[in-house]
C-alpha cells in the first residue's frame, strides 16, 4: 500500500517537521496507548455520531482494505447529483483525507468537519480570530485540518464551489434528553479495516435528538481562505519528504521538553535522541529545569543552539529579567540549579512558620471530576462539570505518631451528583480547620458548583453560604504553592506536581511506613522503594477476568466512572463493584500522598507536635 500524507500527518508535521518521519517509521512515543488521548478520541466519536444523526439522508462510505479502494468508492458515489456522504475518502496524489460529512448538491459541496473542541455560540464575534488578528492559536490546528481537506477537494473538483464548516459542541446549549451519554455504545473496530475507529451505536430517539441537540455548525469560509496558501505550501513540502522518506530539519529547543518522542534513554529507536544527538543524554538536562521555556531573553534556546544542554551551562545572570531583578520563577530555578548540583534537599526558612500557622483539624482533600462532551443528564451543557468523587484524610490534632482519619464519597447513582458531592463534603469538613489541596483545581470545582446551585435554582442557602465562606476565607491552602516556593528535592527535577514530589519524599518518610494508613504503599523492588502509585493493585475485568485494570491518574478515573455508570458492564454487579473499588483506592492515595508530603515537611521542621 502506498504511503500518503494524511490530515493527521499534516497536523503532526505542523507541530514539528521531524515528527512526521518518526510517525511514519512508527517510533515509540509517549502517546502510545495514552489514556488522555483515548478519552478525548472517544468523546470525538460520540460528537461525530450525533452530527451524522443530524443528516439522516447520509450514506456511509464503506471502509475498504485500502485508501485507494475507499477513494474509488467515494468518487463513484459523488457521481450522483445530490448526496451526503459520511467518511468520504479524498485522495489526490500523495494527499489523503477522510471527510466527516460531505454534502454534494450539483456543483456545490458542503464540507463539514466534526470536532469535539468546545465552542460558545453566545461568545463574542470573531471567536476564531486572535487578539492581534489572524487565526487564534487555539483554533489553528482545527481550521488547518479543514483547509487541508478543502485543498484536496479542489484538486478533485476544480470547478466546484466549496463551503467549509466546523461542527462543534456548543457550551451555550443544553439538552432536555436525560441519560443521552448512556444511549451511545462504542464497539472496537474489526481487524479488516485500515481505520482504527470504534463503531458507535445510538439506541435512543434519533428524531428527538435532531430537535434537541447541543451542536453548532459554523461557516469557516473566511478562515480557510486565509489559511489555504500556507497549508498548500506546507502540504507539498511534507509530502515531498515521503518519497523517499526523509527526516525534515527541525530546530531543537525548549519546546522539545514535552516531545512525545522523548521516551527515555533505554529505548533504542529514540526520536528525541536522533534530533538532539549527544545533547540528548546530558545530565542534569536543561529541559528538566523549572519552566525552562520561559527563561528571559530566550536564553535556553541560545544555549542549545551553541551546543550546550546542561543546567550547569546557565549562570545566575541568566536567571533574572532584563532589569536584573530576580522574580519568584527565577528564584525557583536558582534553587533547583544549586541543590541539583549539590544533590541536596532544600526547605525554605519560612516553611516552619508557615506550617505552624495552619489551624487544626487539618483536612487533605482531592476531587475526581469529569467534563463530558456529551451530557450525562438532562439540563447539562457540553463540558459541564460533573463532580463524582472526593477523598479526605484528616488529622484532628497535633502529635506523633499522627492519627489519621479517612473519609470518602463516590456517586454510584445515574443522576447529577454535584450537590450531593458538596453536601457530603460540607458534613465532613465542617466550619473549622485548614483544608489542603494540591493545585487550585478543587477551589475552581467548588466555585463552579456554587454557580450551578444558582443556575439550576437549587434552593439551599446553607450550602451556598458554606461554599462562599470556604472560598472567600483563608481555610483553603494550596500545598502545590508551598512546594513551589518552599521545597525542592533533586528527584523532582523541574516539576512540582504531587506525582513528582511524592516519590521523592516517600523513601525518607520512615515514620509513616508502618502506620496502618500508609503501610500498604510501602513496597521495595530491586532495592528501591516503589512510587506508591505503582503499588495500586489491578482488578480483573472481562469474561473470566481475562483483563486487568488499574487507575493511576485522573483521566483513568474519568474513564472508570463512565464505565461504572454508563459502560457495557454497568449491569454487571461485580464489574461495577470493581470499577468503584479502583476509583476509591486511587482517590484515597491522592490524599494519602498529600499527608505524606506534609508529614515530611512537618517532621523536618519539628512542628508535628505544635498547635
Amino acid at each position: 500500500m502506498a504511503d500518503y500524507l494524511s490530515k493527521s500527518d499534516f497536523h503532526v508535521a505542523q507541530t514539528c517537521p521531524a515528527k512526521l518521519y518518526y510517525r511514519k517509521r512508527r517510533y515509540p512515543s509517549t502517546q502510545d496507548e495514552d489514556e488522555t488521548l483515548e478519552f478525548l478520541a472517544d468523546g470525538g466519536y460520540l460528537v461525530e455520531a450525533i452530527a451524522r444523526l443530524l443528516h439522516p439522508e447520509g450514506v456511509e462510505v464503506e471502509d475498504g482494505r485500502s485508501p485507494e479502494d475507499d477513494a474509488r468508492q467515494t468518487l463513484a458515489a459523488l457521481q450522483a447529483q445530490r448526496i451526503t456522504l459520511f467518511g468520504a475518502t479524498l485522495l489526490h496524489g500523495p494527499l489523503l483525507a477522510r471527510a466527516d460529512i460531505l454534502k454534494k448538491d450539483g456543483s456545490h459541496f458542503e464540507l463539514i468537519e466534526v470536532k469535539s473542541k468546545s465552542y460558545d455560540s453566545a461568545g463574542p464575534e470573531g471567536r476564531f480570530v486572535g487578539k492581534r488578528g489572524g487565526i487564534a492559536s487555539e483554533w489553528r490546528e482545527y481550521l488547518e485540518d479543514v483547509a487541508f481537506q478543502v485543498h484536496i477537494l479542489r484538486q478533485l473538483f476544480p470547478q466546484a464551489e466549496i463551503t467549509p464548516y466546523l461542527c462543534l459542541p456548543d457550551k451555550a446549549k443544553t439538552t432536555s434528553i436525560d441519560r443521552l451519554f448512556a444511549q451511545f455504545t462504542l464497539t472496537p473496530p474489526g481487524a479488516s479495516t485500515h481505520f482504527h475507529r470504534p463503531i458507535v451505536s445510538f439506541t435512543g430517539d434519533a428524531e428527538k435528538l435532531r430537535r434537541d441537540h447541543c451542536l453548532a455548525t459554523v461557516n469557516v469560509q473566511a478562515e480557510v481562505v486565509l489559511l489555504l496558501p500556507e497549508v498548500i505550501a506546507k502540504a507539498a513540502q511534507y509530502a515531498a519528504s515521503l518519497f523517499p522518506l526523509t527526516r525534515l530539519p527541525a530546530l531543537i529547543g525548549a519546546d522539545c521538553r514535552d516531545c512525545e518522542y522523548r521516551v527515555g534513554p533505554e529505548v533504542e529507536r529514540n526520536g528525541f535522541r536522533e534530533c538532539w544527538g549527544a545533547l540528548a543524554d546530558v545530565t542534569p538536562h536543561l529541559l528538566d529545569l523549572y519552566q525552562v521555556g520561559k527563561i528571559s531573553g530566550n536564553r535556553a534556546n541560545e544555549l542549545i543552539a551553541q551546543g550546550k544542554a546542561s543546567q550547569t551551562d546557565l549562570t545566575e545572570a541568566d536567571l533574572q529579567n532584563k532589569k536584573g531583578e530576580v522574580g519568584p520563577t527565577d528564584r525557583r530555578r536558582r534553587i533547583q540549579l544549586k541543590h541539583t548540583r549539590e544533590n541536596t534537599e532544600w526547605f525554605s526558612r519560612e516553611l516552619t512558620g508557615l506550617l505552624r500557622g495552619h489551624r487544626y483539624p487539618l483536612h487533605f482533600i482531592d476531587f475526581e471530576t469529569s467534563r463530558p462532551v456529551v451530557p450525562y443528564h438532562a439540563g447539562m451543557h457540553p463540558y459541564e462539570l460533573v463532580a463524582f468523587q472526593w477523598s479526605c484524610h484528616s488529622i484532628r490534632r497535633p502529635g506523633t505518631p499522627i492519627q489519621v482519619e479517612h473519609a470518602e464519597w463516590i456517586n454510584v447513582q445515574d443522576e447529577f451528583p454535584n450537590f450531593a458531592f458538596a453536601h457530603t463534603l460540607r458534613d465532613w469538613l465542617g466550619e473549622a480547620g485548614t483544608v489542603f489541596t494540591w493545585s487550585h483545581y478543587e477551589r475552581s470545582v467548588l466555585s463552579e458548583i456554587g454557580r450551578q446551585l444558582d443556575a439550576r435554582q437549587h434552593d439551599d442557602p446553607a450550602l451556598l453560604a458554606w461554599l462562599d465562606g470556604l472560598l472567600t476565607g483563608d481555610r483553603l491552602v494550596d500545598l502545590c504553592e508551598i512546594a513551589t516556593h518552599h521545597y525542592f528535592h533533586p528527584e523532582m527535577k523541574g516539576w512540582v506536581s504531587l506525582k513528582a514530589v511524592l516519590p521523592a519524599v516517600w523513601p525518607a518518610a520512615a515514620g509513616l511506613h508502618s502506620l496502618p494508613a500508609f503501610a500498604g504503599y510501602y513496597q521495595v523492588q530491586d532495592g528501591r522503594v516503589l512510587d506508591p502509585y505503582a503499588t495500586l493493585p489491578p482488578l480483573p475485568f472481562g469474561e473470566g477476568g481475562d483483563t486487568a485494570q488499574v487507575v493511576r491518574e485522573g483521566t483513568g478515573a474519568m474513564r472508570a466512572y463512565q464505565e461504572m455508570l454508563y459502560g457495557p458492564s454497568r449491569e454487571e454487579a461485580t464489574q461495577r463493584a470493581n470499577w468503584r473499588r479502583l476509583l476509591l483506592q486511587y482517590c484515597e492515595l491522592d490524599t494519602a500522598a498529600m499527608v505524606i508530603v506534609w508529614w515530611h515537611w512537618a517532621n523536618h521542621c519539628g512542628v508535628l507536635n505544635s498547635t
